[in-house]
């Protein structure tokens, strides 16, 4: 008998009132009943005309506009003069993944830095932390014009405004997750031998993990919504570009078309972020 099963057996047992296993997976069947009634509600909403179409097409033009997206004839359709739509899906998707890792990458690896520096070090923290609580504040389209200034039209400003996105909930979870780990693990960590050096690695992260992992997970969300963002900077290929150019064209199905890619996507990332970490976590829920 696996340790899962084991567990799942000793509390059922004991009836703490803990849901057993196959229960806990009948109730995350429930997730697909709210999708489900919004699709119906959307599809009597289109039926009745309680919207006209051009505001809220139905489902089945925004299903066919979605197979053009992805596999329809490459070339035959573009948005506003310069932005491909059908059988662009690909590589609209391709491009924002790409932007979204990669300024989530770099928001990970320098708020990760800077939060440990806050939370390890109080002069750092009396220094740094009014500047970077106003930084937090700042909307991130009112970085988009100096973006634009800086890093020019394209992939420059549109990275730059998803690390900035993607900055702020990895930096404050690393910093105060650090700076609340107990001071009796750091001393018995030194009763055993840990150099002060080391400490940050051996006690610090790995206690503050559970909250970190959150951190990330916000991150991860902000850096793929704050992508959209990115692609108005100019851009000719992503789904926000493709979104922003359906806009202008007056395509409202194409405009959902990307809602749902945004979303489909966003849930996927989270999921696999969850899975992933789920080991370095573990031990925080026993």
């Amino acid at each position: 008998m696996s340790a899962a099963l084991l567990e799942d057996a000793v509390v059922a047992a004991q009836g703490d009132g803990r849901p057993s296993r196959r229960g806990t997976r009948w109730r995350r069947l429930l997730g697909f009943v709210v999708p489900l009634v919004l699709l119906g509600l959307w599809q009597v909403v289109a039926e009745v005309e309680l919207l006209s179409p051009r505001l809220l097409p139905p489902p089945s033009v925004v299903a066919e506009q979605f197979w053009v997206f992805f596999f329809g004839e490459t070339g035959t359709l573009t948005l506003a003069g310069v932005v491909p739509f059908t059988g662009a899906g690909g590589d609209h998707l391709l491009s924002s993944l790409r932007r979204a890792g990669i300024g989530w990458l770099l928001a990970v690896g320098v708020g990760t830095l800077v939060g440990l520096m806050l939370g390890l070090s109080a002069l750092a923290r009396d220094l740094l932390d009014p500047v970077l609580n106003a930084l937090r504040a700042v909307p991130i389209f009112a970085w988009l014009p100096l973006a634009l200034v800086w890093f020019g039209i394209g992939e420059g400003a549109a990275r730059a405004l998803i690390f900035i996105g993607a900055l702020w909930p990895v930096l404050v979870a690393v910093g105060d997750a650090t700076s609340r780990v107990p001071r009796s693990y750091v001393e018995t960590a030194q009763m055993l031998g840990t150099p002060r050096r080391w400490l940050w690695r051996k006690v610090y992260l790995p206690s503050a993990l559970p909250e970190v992992v959150t951190g990330l997970r916000l991150s991860l969300t902000l850096a793929w919504t704050v992508v959209i963002v990115g692609e108005l900077s100019g851009t000719t290929s992503g789904v926000g570009a493709m979104m922003n150019a359906a806009r202008e064209s007056g395509r409202t199905d194409q405009v959902v078309v990307g809602i749902l890619v945004f979303a489909a996507v966003g849930l996927v990332a989270d999921v696999l972020l969850r899975l992933a970490t789920r080991r370095w976590v573990r031990w925080a829920d026993a």
